[in-house]
């Protein structure tokens, strides 16, 4: 709340006269959400080395613009502490082949692939570790992996690399130990319960994540018309990941937010048929009619989350007609509880006070 009170200049005042028939209003919203999730919700990914050393990423995520992907090849370079370029992500998913994963949805791609790629680089490092203490002639529990090299952890000059071994080794006799590495990691949700139907208690999502966002608009108080000029949000997303990647979702879903709450709706006929059914007369915003968009973060770190993230996918969407409803409510002074915001709709409920 106090990063958006700076972020929307809140100080200087909810409603200020522009003209003799416009003002400019802020609204705000808190948001608080868990995305609900099956119980038994849970995810698989494989690691498979190359001849190079290199790794590729097996998971039954499907990319939909979210960029868990991406985030899973970070996660991995974070962990094995190794060059990202050397990461190959696999882009399609096959279900006969690649390991299990919930849903393709975004708020819970990162917690539970992450977590599952996490616990297959563990098996990963293992692996390599196990290899290397034959041919380092030490224990396992001497060795790191670093920088694509398996060394020993105070004599950093005793080493083998990750390249000579993820293949198996081959000692000068010609004896060979090993083979391919191939990670294997998955992972569930823990302690999730149904909604009891009579009182609503129970567990459905792992955790909840918590975010205040507002909205600035010019309002004409002579024909109710309006133009929405900044949108902001803050939202808790635990540990930023990707800052362009999350920055982009939440935008993203604050676009989706001021539509429904400003345009979106479908219009039926008396027999329930669909009447603007095209893009010319279902009007999301077009080019030019955006708001500028700000977005910030506060970082809490979620302990079960991979490097502590929470989900943020659908979360800048929630509050944003909240927002506008606020706003539009102050300008126009009036309590506006329905969607979408329309002037005509303003105008109704205006219209209705008046007459009462």
């Amino acid at each position: 709340m106090a990063k958006l009170k700076q972020l929307i200049n809140w100080n200087e005042g909810q409603v200020i006269q522009v003209s003799d028939r416009k003002v400019r209003a802020k609204g705000i919203s808190c948001i608080w959400k868990t995305s609900t999730i099956d119980s038994e919700a849970s995810s698989g990914v494989i690691l498979l080395f190359n001849a190079d050393g290199s790794i590729n990423i097996e998971s039954g995520v499907v990319e939909i613009g979210m960029g868990t992907k991406t985030i899973l090849a970070q996660l991995l370079a974070e962990k094995l502490k190794m060059d990202i370029n050397k990461i190959h992500v696999k882009m399609e998913v096959n279900t006969q082949t690649t390991p299990e994963h919930w849903k393709t949805v975004a708020s819970r791609s990162t917690l539970l692939a992450g977590r599952a790629l996490l616990k297959a680089a563990d098996d990963v490092i293992m692996q390599l570790k196990d290899i290397a203490s034959r041919v380092l002639m030490c224990s396992p529990d001497s060795l790191e992996v670093a920088n694509e090299m398996v060394y020993v952890r105070n004599e950093p000059d005793i080493f083998i690399k990750v390249e000579d071994i993820c293949y198996g080794y081959k000692y000068p006799n010609g004896y060979s130990i090993g083979g391919q590495i191939i990670g294997r990691g998955e992972y569930m949700l823990r302690h999730l319960t149904h909604l009891d139907h009579e009182t609503g208690i129970g567990k459905p999502g792992p955790e909840y994540t918590v975010g205040a966002q507002g909205v600035e608009i010019e309002f004409d108080t002579r024909d109710y018309t309006y133009k929405i000029l900044k949108a902001c949000s803050v939202i808790d997303v635990g540990k930023i990941l990707n800052l362009k990647a999350a920055e982009g979702q939440v935008m993203g879903a604050m676009e989706m937010g001021l539509n429904f709450g400003s345009s979106e709706t479908f219009v039926f006929s008396q027999d329930g048929k669909v009447q603007n059914f095209r893009l010319r007369t279902y009007t999301p915003f077009r080019y030019g009619e955006h708001p500028e968009y700000i977005v910030e973060f506060v970082e809490t770190p979620y302990i079960d989350g991979p490097y502590g993230a929470r989900g943020v996918g659908e979360h800048g969407l929630i509050g944003m007609p909240a927002a506008l409803a606020n706003s539009l409510s102050a300008a126009a002074g009036v309590e506006l509880n329905k969607l979408p915001l329309t002037p005509e709709l303003i105008w109704r409920v205006k219209e209705g006070v008046k007459q009462n």
